[in-house]
């Protein structure tokens, strides 16, 4: 029993060592694995990604040309309209009102004007020349018995109140006479000059006054100028509108522009003529290209972000783009179509200058390098590594190997 208890210890050494041994071999920490690249050549671009919005180019916007009710509406959105076809009806029961009185009183005025340009009445005048003739015979006669009587009354033979009674009948008649005479002058003299002058700049007043209510009432049938589709309509029928507010707009298809949305810290490097692509969620395997027109002009608040409107010309031959889309944005501030390309992520700093680690892959060396253009994924090569050389990505994790 003895020596079978030593054979056991015996044996019980290395089986404890190897276990220890092994223990301390699983427990210790793994070596970093290489994450390996290969410089390769193509092109790299330096870009802005943003979203913006599709807009219309030399849209027609179509204003109330008064103040009115909806009273009738010819399209809907979206529609097809030509040239020259009526859009809108406008009503106004005011405007209606006041062309009414206008229109009368312009009546009036001309007949006014002709009359005097005819002069007084004919019959007016007949009837007072026949009020004058009776006037001046009944005088004529009331002085021939006042001749009479005054004869008589020095023989004695009439009496001084008949006398006197003749004589107050006869100064009564050439008063009336004299009433009726300046009334005929009068009625002659009716109209001066001033006051035919007077009439003709009424006339002409109240013509030009309908002649503009006329218009502004022709103006509530409101026809379109151009052609195109019917995009944006922001009235409905039966609805109150003022004068100058916008009733609806038309545009030309396929003829768009792009609005980009470019944060502030990136509207330094805009300049026109930079190359730009639109990709859109409704046809995703659509891509559209343009060109800067316009780089931002000021920085305006777009929720919680500040933006400059970059406007940027499309080529849209097939008039899929139209206006109001939401779009996604690429502008290209500069590319190269042959670059010698690595991950950014391979690229470290080494005493201030630009490095990379080559691997052969068995070893590993640091390569001082020269960089051209940069962006978040990837780095362009300029000077010191080679086509097809890998390059570690993880140069971090080699240096704790």
């Amino acid at each position: 029993m003895a020596r079978r208890g030593m054979i056991l210890a015996a044996l019980a050494v290395p089986i404890l060592a190897a276990g220890t041994a092994y223990y301390f071999m699983d427990s210790a920490p793994a070596q970093p694995e290489l994450l390996l690249s290969k410089a390769v050549r193509r092109e790299i671009r330096r870009m802005i990604s943003t979203n913006g919005i599709i807009e219309p180019v030399g849209r027609l916007d179509v204003f109330a040309p008064m103040d009115g009710r909806v009273a009738g509406l010819s399209d809907v959105e979206g529609a097809e309209v030509v040239e020259g076809r009526r859009l809108v009806t406008l009503e106004s029961s005011q405007l209606e009102t006041s062309l009414a009185e206008a229109r009368a009183a312009l009546l009036r005025a001309r007949q006014e004007e002709l009359q005097m340009a005819a002069g007084p009445p004919k019959s007016e005048i007949a009837e007072l020349e026949a009020s004058i003739a009776e006037c001046t015979l009944q005088l004529s006669q009331r002085r021939d018995d006042l001749r009479i009587e005054e004869g008589l009354l020095q023989k004695g033979a009439a009496t001084r109140e008949k006398v006197e009674g003749l004589r107050r009948q006869v100064r009564l008649l050439e008063i009336q006479a004299e009433g009726l005479a300046a009334r005929k002058q009068a009625l002659l003299n009716r109209y001066t000059a001033g006051e035919q002058d007077l009439v003709r700049q009424r006339v002409r007043e109240l013509s030009r006054q309908v002649g503009l209510l006329e218009s502004q009432a022709g103006g509530g049938m409101i026809d379109l100028p151009a052609g195109g589709v019917l995009y944006s309509l922001t009235v409905r029928s039966g609805e109150y509108v003022r004068q100058g507010q916008l009733l609806a707009q038309v545009y030309t298809p396929g003829r768009v522009r792009l609005r980009a949305n470019v944060d502030e810290p990136d509207l330094a490097g805009i300049v026109r003529g930079q190359q730009v692509e639109v990709e859109w969620d409704g046809l995703p395997d659509r891509r559209w290209t343009g060109t800067v027109a316009e780089p931002a002009n000021q920085v305006v608040a777009l929720g919680n972000r500040s933006v400059g409107y970059v406007l940027c010309s499309l080529d849209d031959p097939s008039k899929e783009l139209i206006p109001n889309l939401n779009v996604k944005v690429q502008i290209i501030l500069s590319s190269k179509p042959a670059a010698l390309v690595v991950p950014r992520t391979a690229v470290f700093s080494d005493n201030g200058r630009p490095t990379v680690l080559l691997s052969d892959g068995r070893s590993t060396r640091a390569q001082a390098v020269v960089l051209g253009l940069v962006t978040p994924e990837e780095v362009e090569i300029v000077q010191g590594l080679e086509e097809g050389s890998m390059v570690v990505t993880n140069p971090g994790d080699a240096a704790r190997r």
